[in-house]
């Protein structure tokens, strides 16, 4: 049999440790242990972020032969410039990163409690989606309320999006039979036909342009990711040549502040927060650049990390001293050059 090696993608569902994850690698390494799983759990992000990484995961721990997206839990449902256009858009270039890679994909909705207006229904979008390319779905949104009821799932949530820890043990319990069905098939997803997005996302590295500057290794689960620390300093990105870049990657940490980006040739000039309020462990930060419809740069000026005293930690006290760390700049390129 093929080896085959299993990657988990997707957010704080990934990520928290009351989640689905844990008890699902631990569950599939006992029943399957020829099974290789991996995780990457990306925190409050949106799917815009999810085909860069998922090239870099696979580039840095890969080769993979199945990957799972949990990306719907997300609030790209919830913003007013999400629409059916974008939801696609999106969907395709995941899926055509999961064929570049040799994967096949497999999506699993996970419930969230929405609380405010939903603009657009992406949990529909990736059901038709997923009919539509005969991907494998796992439906713990609509369909697992539908199947048990609202109490039944109210009391295996810690808040509207995550499950306590006996939630995340009753979705493994049906994650699991899921995903062995899945790696039981023989590799199929190469030979779909997919339609092309209009972009792909990318990710450049800003390591080279900041040599000057120390590198530390902040991993997100099982993918090692370095960052350029920026105490007591500013610094310049140049990046030689101009690139439609969705967004810059930062980390969030307990020694944050405020930082400055001066983005040219446009001129844009943006205050980006890199302390949590929402979290006390240090996560993947992005500044997007017009809700990740992207602009036109060759470079960014970034200012030394201030105070930020109205930001207070969720959970124990700030770090001293002040720095800020620049991760990769997130791209987007036409998927047919002109």
């Amino acid at each position: 049999m093929p080896t085959r090696r299993l990657l988990i993608i997707g957010f704080s569902n990934v990520a928290t440790r009351s989640g689905f994850s844990d008890p699902t690698i631990d569950r599939l390494r006992a029943e399957t242990p020829d099974v290789t799983v991996l995780r990457v759990g990306l925190g409050a992000q949106q799917p815009h972020v999810i085909p860069p990484y998922l090239r870099l995961a696979a580039a840095k721990l890969g080769p993979f032969s199945h990957v799972l997206f949990e990306v719907n839990a997300s609030a790209f449902a919830l913003h007013p410039l999400t629409t059916p256009a974008r939801g696609r858009e999106l969907l395709l270039d995941m899926a055509l990163v999961a064929q570049d890679i040799g994967a096949d994909p497999a999506f699993f909705l996970h419930h969230r409690r929405w609380t405010s207006p939903v603009h657009h229904d992406f949990n529909a979008q990736t059901r038709e989606f997923c009919k539509e390319f005969r991907i494998p779905l796992l439906d713990m949104a609509e369909g697992w309320l539908a199947e048990v009821g609202a109490d039944v799932v109210a009391g295996l949530l810690r808040d509207d999006v995550h499950t306590t820890y006996e939630g995340g043990e009753v979705m493994a319990d049906r994650v699991t039979p899921f995903l062995k069905r899945c790696l039981d098939q023989a590799a199929w997803f190469h030979a779909v036909s997919l339609p092309k997005p209009f972009w792909r996302r990318g990710l450049l590295d800003t390591d080279a342009i900041l040599h000057d500057h120390p590198m530390e290794r902040h991993d997100c689960m099982d993918l090692p990711l370095h960052y350029m620390r920026l105490e007591n300093t500013g610094a310049v990105l140049r990046f030689g040549q101009e690139y439609h870049a969705q967004a810059l990657v930062h980390l969030f940490h307990r020694a944050g502040g405020h930082i400055n980006l001066r983005l040219d040739p446009s001129g844009h000039s943006l205050q980006v927060s890199t302390v949590d309020p929402f979290s006390y462990a240090p996560r993947i930060g992005t500044v997007a650049f017009d809700f990740y419809r992207g602009l036109h740069l060759r470079e960014i000026t970034i200012s030394p990390t201030v105070e930020a005293p109205e930001i207070k930690l969720l959970k124990g006290e700030p770090e001293r001293p002040l720095r800020s760390y620049i991760g990769p700049l997130l791209t987007l390129e036409p998927a047919t050059p002109s």
